[in-house]
Order: C-alpha cells, then sequence, then structure tokens
C-alpha cells in the first residue's frame, strides 16, 4: 500500500519549474555562497542552441515557471535571446541574480524580450553590508 493509502503507488506529476543555472561564473565570490565558481570555465557552459533545446523540452514535459540563475546570469550574453525563446513558449520567466550589471538599458532588454520579474538576492555575511 502506498503512503496515501491508496493501493496504488503515487505518480509524481510533471515538473511545474526549471531552474536554469546558466554559468557559475559570479563577480562576487561571497564567501558562504554555494555555488561552485570554479566548477569549470565558460567553454563548459551549455550553449546557446542547447539551452534553447533544454527549455523546450522542459515546456513539452509540462514545466510553466522558469528561474535563470548562476552564477550570475546576467553575465551570458545570450541572456535576452533565451527569455525571449522562454517568453515564446508560455513560460513564466525570473531571472534571479544579484543585480550587478542590471542596468536600465538591460532591464529595457529583457522586458522588450519578455521577462516577467526580477528577483534581486540581497546577501552578506553581516548585517553591516
Amino acid at each position: 500500500m502506498s503512503e496515501n493509502g491508496s493501493g496504488a503507488p503515487h505518480q509524481p506529476g510533471p515538473p511545474l519549474w526549471l531552474l536554469a543555472e546558466l554559468t557559475y561564473e559570479c563577480p562576487l565570490h561571497c564567501p558562504y555562497c554555494s555555488n561552485p565558481v570554479n566548477l569549470g570555465s565558460r567553454e563548459q557552459e551549455c550553449d546557446t542552441d542547447t539551452w534553447l533545446k533544454v527549455l523546450s523540452d522542459a515546456r513539452e514535459m509540462g514545466a510553466v515557471q522558469l528561474g535563470f540563475s548562476g552564477g550570475e546570469p546576467l553575465l551570458r550574453k545570450d541572456l535576452e535571446q533565451l527569455v525571449a525563446h522562454a517568453s515564446g513558449l508560455g513560460y513564466y520567466t525570473n531571472l534571479i541574480t544579484s543585480g550587478i550589471g542590471l542596468t536600465e538599458k538591460r532591464i529595457a532588454a529583457l522586458r522588450e524580450a519578455g521577462l516577467d520579474h526580477i528577483q534581486l538576492s540581497f546577501q552578506a555575511a553581516n548585517a553591516d553590508a
């Protein structure tokens, strides 16, 4: 018997949220961060075409929300292209960023590409920061 008492094993539903860690690169190198900034080089990251396929495949599996993260996702020169593709697929898109490199011009370009939400991460090792 399953944990829900029904006799049939629980079957998980489709993935609803996709977290796309676009890069491990980050300009901050905070000591408390779990991001493995030394994991690999930019050449080892997924290229644009690979990410476009990942986003399409995850949407076909049922994902409806997409978080662009990293490292610092604003370091990706193709971020607007990825956002536009995701928006065209019908994702609700969220950019998770430190804000380093987030200019008015970049905000406008991301909005034009279809970005729905920007989540700024303000974190520090002490309260004075």
